[in-house]
């Protein structure tokens, strides 16, 4: 599968996201920091130091971005900035944490139809046969538990009406569908998909409800239509371990892959998307891209890589 590489050589990759005013964002979880990756190849533009080990990322209603921190329980962390386990929020240029009590090892996040902020936390390594999927309300601070006791519990997708969660179960190698009423998420989950080799990792849907799953074990992306078929095995010619991906652009019609093999950020190319990716009716429309002057160092949070 061909591919454009837009970063390499920026530490273990994680969490890409697009946002509402167009700019592509993925984590460097061992360098405790978020990054911005021009989409049209031009390297890293900007980051931010979140400490810890930054995992997962998405958007508020209002902007803001939201981070999974496991406060470095992954892998080790160059960064030296102090975090404990739980969520993280970027407004512009300031970080603002927000532990969250028992929480282990947050992974990966989205924002849920009941606008709070829905994540993941599967425990630590070589302990990860108690996770949880949870939710924390961005107005009180306050979370709640929504399922427990799910072993490795890992990404985590809604789909276009905001009822199904699609839910990663990495170490049983398939992803799971759970109601959701408004009030409950079913503990039995629905089959949606079964990977034909390792187990998934981030996930993502596109507008015509297939879902895609990155695996790293097996250095590919697996496309599967609504009813759980596989439709597309997106293989990687070179060691890759693909650990999430998300649709960027104006159109949200191409394939964005956080390689950690290499630390980079890929871009697919060709046709190997059947439909734009799906930007729920709760979420932040997209819109352009605004020019905006480079933050001076001295200002922000931020850096500019140049």
């Amino acid at each position: 599968m061909n591919h454009t590489v837009l970063a390499e050589g920026i530490g273990f990759t994680e969490g890409p996201l697009w946002t509402r005013d167009g700019r592509l964002l993925v984590v460097a979880m061992s360098r405790g920091c978020v990054l911005q990756v021009d989409l049209g190849g031009d390297g890293v533009v900007e980051s931010i130091e979140t400490g810890g080990g930054p995992n997962g990322l998405a958007e508020g209603p209002d902007g803001g971005v939201w981070v999974a921190q496991n406060a470095g329980a992954v892998r080790p962390s160059r960064s030296s900035r102090p975090v404990g386990a739980g969520l993280q929020r970027i407004d512009g240029r300031t970080i603002r944490d927000l532990p969250v009590p028992n929480a282990l090892a947050p992974n990966d996040v989205a924002l849920g139809p009941d606008g709070r902020i829905w994540f993941t936390d599967p425990g630590l390594p070589g302990a990860t046969s108690r996770g949880r999927v949870c939710a924390l309300d961005p107005d009180s601070g306050q979370a709640a538990v929504l399922l427990g006791d799910l072993d490795f519990p890992n990404g985590l997708a809604f789909g276009s009406e905001g009822d199904v969660l699609y839910l990663a179960r990495t170490e049983e190698g398939r992803v799971t569908r759970h109601r959701w009423d408004g009030e409950r998420l079913s503990e039995d989950g629905d089959l949606a998909a079964t990977l034909p080799a390792g187990g998934p990792d981030g996930i993502a849907l596109d507008v015509d409800g297939r879902l895609y799953a990155a695996a790293p074990a097996a250095d590919a992306v697996f496309v599967f239509e609504p009813d759980g078929r596989l439709c597309r095995r997106l293989d990687f010619a070179e060691p890759t371990f693909p650990t999430n991906l998300c649709f960027a652009g104006p159109d949200l019609d191409r394939l964005v892959v956080t390689a950690a093999k290499g630390g980079r950020v890929v871009v697919l190319d060709g046709d190997v998307t059947p439909a734009p990716g799906l930007c729920p009716p709760w979420s932040p429309p997209h819109r352009p891209a605004r020019p905006e002057p480079p933050l001076a160092a001295a200002d922000s949070g931020w850096r500019t890589a140049r």
